[in-house]
C-alpha cells in the first residue's frame, strides 16, 4: 500500500511536469520597475510557477507601444499605464485590460535652479519636454491648467528627456517615474523637483482575446499569482525590495527603491476609479482630435475584461 501511494504521488509529479513542459509559454511586455513589483514578485517567489505558468517577457519604453505589439500579436501580455486602454478602446482595437497592478502617486516635474525654477509658475513661457501620446502628455496640460499659465510643450521620445533637460534644450521635464533617479543623478545639485496629485496613474495589464478567451484558464493562473504576490507584498515589504533591486541589477539601488516605496500602491483588481481616470482621458483625447469617437462609458467599460478576475476573487472587481 505504501508503495502504491508513493507511485501515485509519482505518477502525479510526472503529469504535473509534463503539463508545465508542453504548456505554450505567455509573452510578456514588461520590465521591473516600482509599478510592477506584483510581476516581480510573483516570478521571484515561483508563482507562476505553482500555476504551472511559463513567462517570457519583453521590455519596452512604452505602454503604447508595448499595446501595438499586443494588438498586432507579438505578445499575450502587456503592462502599461491606463492612458493608451483610453484611446484603444476609442479605437474599438481588439484586447482586454483584465486587472491593475499597481497606482502612482507622486508624479514629478523636474526643473532646474539654473533657470530659476522654485515653484510652478516659473515655468511659465518655458520649454517642458513630455512623451506626446502617453500619460506624461495628459499629466503636462493638467498640471499646467491646475497652474493656470501656459509653456511650449515639447515632445520628446521618454530616454531623451533626460540629456535634453541637461543640454537645456528643455527647461522642465514630465517623464515616466522610471526616470527619475537618472534626472536626479543627472543634475547632481541643480536637480529641482515639483510633486503633483493633479493626476494619478493606474498601471494595468491587458491581453488579446486569444488569452481572454481560448486561453482563459491561463490568464486565471496569471491572476492567482498576482494576488499571491500582492498578499506577500503587503506582508514582506523588505523582500519585495529586494526583489525588484535584484531584478533591476543595479539600475534601481535597494536604497533608493526603499526611499520611493510609499510612492505606489499595488492592487490586483477592476476598481471604478480605474474607469474614471479612462473615462476622463477618453473625453481630453477627443477633445484634442486624437481620435474621432464618442467618449462613451459603456463602451470603455467593456473594454475592462472582468472574466480572470470573476473566476479568482469576483470581490477585487468594484465597477459601477
Amino acid at each position: 500500500m505504501q508503495i502504491g501511494k508513493l507511485l501515485t504521488t509519482a505518477t502525479m509529479a510526472l503529469v504535473a511536469m509534463a503539463s508545465t513542459a508542453s504548456a505554450e509559454a505567455i509573452m510578456v511586455g514588461t520590465a521591473p520597475n516600482l509599478q510592477t513589483v506584483p510581476i516581480v514578485v510573483a516570478q521571484a517567489e515561483g508563482f507562476f510557477e505553482e500555476e504551472g505558468l511559463e513567462l517570457e517577457t519583453t521590455k519596452f519604453t512604452s505602454g503604447r507601444r508595448a499595446l501595438e505589439a499586443l494588438i498586432g500579436g507579438q505578445l499575450d501580455v502587456a503592462f502599461m499605464a491606463e492612458y493608451p486602454v483610453s484611446i484603444a478602446s476609442l479605437r474599438k482595437q481588439p484586447f482586454g485590460t483584465f486587472t491593475t497592478l499597481s497606482r502612482y502617486t507622486a508624479n514629478r516635474l523636474i526643473s532646474k535652479a539654473s533657470i530659476g525654477f522654485s515653484e510652478i509658475a516659473d515655468l511659465a513661457g518655458k520649454k517642458i519636454g513630455t512623451t506626446k501620446g502617453s500619460n506624461t502628455e495628459f499629466f503636462t496640460e493638467r498640471l499646467l491648467e491646475t497652474a493656470g499659465i501656459e509653456a511650449e510643450v515639447i515632445n520628446v521620445a521618454p530616454p531623451d528627456i533626460v540629456p535634453a533637460l541637461a543640454r537645456g534644450d528643455i527647461d522642465a521635464g514630465i517623464m515616466f517615474p522610471d526616470f527619475y533617479a537618472a534626472a536626479a543623478e543627472a543634475l547632481g545639485d541643480d536637480y529641482r523637483e515639483y510633486r503633483s496629485d493633479a493626476y494619478i496613474a493606474w498601471f494595468v495589464l491587458s491581453a488579446t482575446p486569444e488569452m481572454l478567451n481560448e486561453r482563459s484558464a491561463e490568464l486565471e493562473g496569471f491572476v492567482r499569482a498576482l494576488i499571491k504576490a500582492e498578499e506577500f507584498i503587503k506582508a514582506n515589504p523588505d523582500a519585495a525590495q529586494k526583489a525588484l533591486a535584484d531584478a533591476m541589477e543595479g539600475l534601481m539601488p535597494l536604497d533608493l527603491i526603499q526611499s520611493r516605496w510609499d510612492e505606489v500602491e499595488y492592487e490586483i483588481g477592476l476598481a471604478n476609479g480605474l474607469l474614471d481616470v479612462l473615462e476622463v482621458e477618453a473625453s481630453w483625447v477627443v477633445g484634442k482630435g486624437m481620435v474621432e469617437a464618442e467618449p462613451d462609458r459603456e463602451l470603455i467599460k467593456s473594454y475592462l475584461a472582468t472574466g480572470p478576475l470573476e473566476a479568482v476573487d469576483p470581490s477585487r472587481i468594484t465597477l459601477e
